[in-house]
Formats: structure tokens, C-alpha cells, sequence
């Protein structure tokens, strides 16, 4: 490969990029999936439990705000 031949591949590539931020500018904003919750967040919330089940985990992780309110 000569050098015309890497510019031209490299201009094709940085079109590419190109495109795709542009894609990304006009898109509107991805939102969050769902709140963060730290380590100590989901302590706290299964304090008092000798052993905590993938699912009770899960169940806590996944609590929708309102059920917060009234569990706690």
C-alpha cells in the first residue's frame, strides 16, 4: 500500500467518524436507566438479613421510588 492509498483510507475513516458524531449531535440525549445505588446504599437496605438471595437483591436494586416511600 502505498502512501496515497493510506491517506485515502485514513480520510475515509475520519468521514466515518465524522458521520457517526454528527449522528450523535442530532440525536436527543440518552437518559439514565435508573439511580445508582452505592454499596453502602444496599447494605443498609438488607441490614438485618443473615444471607441475602440473588433475587432479594435484585428486589432491592430494582425498587421503584414509591415503594421506597412506603417500605422505608
Amino acid at each position: 500500500m502505498d502512501n496515497t492509498e493510506l491517506i485515502i483510507t485514513q480520510i475515509k475513516s475520519l468521514e466515518a467518524q465524522l458521520r457517526v458524531l454528527h449522528a450523535r449531535i442530532q440525536s436527543p440525549p440518552a437518559q439514565p436507566v435508573g439511580p445508582s445505588h452505592s454499596f453502602a446504599e444496599l447494605y443498609g437496605r438488607l441490614r438485618g438479613q443473615v444471607e441475602s438471595s440473588e433475587e432479594e437483591i435484585d428486589a432491592v436494586l430494582y425498587r421503584l421510588p414509591a415503594d421506597e416511600e412506603d417500605h422505608g
